[in-house]
């Protein structure tokens, strides 16, 4: 079927697979392409694609000594844990808007509005998929995703191929960035959830003030509009925050690989 691949030395094609190894699991567990939204055959071309393509590159250690043996195993566990490490981490953009956008729902009392959400492959209600969506176009407009794959490339640079050892210290440092993603996510639901608040307060007041009003029944219209008028008032600083959000993940993601 490949009349030319015999002439290939055994130690370049077990290379050049653990290559594909990597960046298919990267492919697999980054956001938007890496959803079930987008056909199993397309992440596994668009896998061997960039193989090709990164592999001249590629730092490979002994390459040449790689044989088919029990340490091949070893090193195929030891591609794919580093790629789907990146590939999460490159979520974890994605999942400070959606704790935003759920924050958000929760306290407008939205929540139990239901709808796929195509970035993340599950269910969200329609706050956090508006918020996604305008997520994803500003992703994709600032091309965040040639920077994760510059860092992508930049991996087989920091972690060569073939290397016998894994330094799992790196992993010890993605509690620390679940908690910054959680703080994140309550700065840029902060201005609703104070304006809500306040809201809160006013109804109570007027409640108060005059019992024919039965709060309960006008309360959750007011709180509605208030919410989505303070929504879209701030969407410019929800953009802001998403750039500098983009900034602290791609610093978390090339400390990661340095790290390991």
């Amino acid at each position: 079927m490949f009349p030319g691949l015999q002439t290939f030395p055994e130690g370049q094609i077990i290379g050049f697979a653990l290559v594909m190894l990597r960046i298919l699991a990267f492919v697999v567990a980054w956001p938007i392409f890496g959803t079930a939204v987008v056909p199993v055959p397309v992440k596994v071309l668009l896998a061997l694609l960039m193989s090709m393509i990164l592999f001249p590159v590629a730092s490979l250690d002994n390459v040449d000594l790689l044989k088919i043996d029990n340490q091949i195993i070893f090193l195929a566990v030891r591609e794919l844990c580093i790629g789907l490490a990146l590939g999460f981490l490159m979520r974890m953009f994605f999942f400070t808007v959606s704790i935003a956008g759920e924050i958000i729902s929760v306290t407008m009392g939205l929540a139990s509005a239901q709808l796929y959400n195509p970035a993340m492959g599950s269910q969200g209600n329609v706050v956090e998929q508006f918020q996604l969506m305008l997520a994803s176009l500003f992703f994709l407009g600032m091309n965040g995703h040639h920077v994760f794959i510059a860092g992508l490339a930049e991996s087989f640079t920091i972690l060569p191929i073939a290397a016998t050892g894994l330094k799992t210290n790196g992993f010890a440092g993605i509690a620390p960035m679940v908690q910054d993603v959680f703080i994140m996510g309550i700065k840029m639901s902060a201005p609703v959830l104070v304006a809500v608040f306040l809201t809160n307060i006013a109804m109570g007041i007027v409640g108060r003030a005059v019992p024919q009003i039965n709060v309960l029944v006008t309360g959750m219209p007011v709180t509605i509009l208030v919410s989505f008028g303070v929504l879209f008032i701030t969407t410019p600083l929800f953009v802001t925050e998403m750039d500098s959000l983009v900034v602290v993940m791609a610093d978390q993601f090339f400390q990661f690989m340095k790290v390991m």
